[in-house]
Formats: C-alpha cells, structure tokens, sequence
C-alpha cells in the first residue's frame, strides 16, 4: 500500500510541476522539481525543465542555453547522494 501512495505522490507532484509551468510564477515548478530530485531519481524533473525552456525562453534572448533543464539535471545529479542518505534509514 504505501508503494502505491509513495507513487500517488510522485505523479501528484509531477502534474503539479506541470501545471506551474503554465500557471504559476517560475519559482513553483523549480520548487516541484526540487522536492521531485530530493526525494526520487526522477527524470520528470528534466521533463519539468524542458518544458520551462519551451515556455519561457524566447528565441529574441541574448541567451539561447536551456537553463531549466540543465538546471533539472543538476537536480537529479547532486541530490543523489543526498536522496540516498536520507532514504537509507
């Protein structure tokens, strides 16, 4: 049972994520992203990044770098060892 709402949860808050990218401010999906990377090795978070840069970089920008997904991967790549420390009890 609690696979199933440890998994109710991880969708919860990719959906959630999701949806802050259409609309909320910037910082509600980053904040989704993070308590997705803190707490599971989520490829959501990269997909919550890209979807970002889709949204929110616009071609005319000095920058051309998608920062929402390469910050999503370094997410997931610098929790790791703290989501398995945390999750090691």
């Amino acid at each position: 049972m609690s696979y199933l709402r440890a998994n109710g949860f991880r969708l919860a808050l990719s959906l959630a994520g999701a949806l802050a990218v259409f609309v909320a401010p910037w910082w509600v999906a980053v904040v989704c992203m993070l308590f997705l990377s803190l707490r599971y090795p989520a490829w959501e978070v990269i997909g919550i990044g890209l979807l970002m840069d889709f949204m929110w970089l616009p071609g005319a920008a000095g920058s051309h770098l998608p920062f929402f997904a390469l910050s999503g991967v370094a997410m997931v790549w610098l929790c790791a060892p703290l989501r398995n420390q945390l999750l090691r009890q």
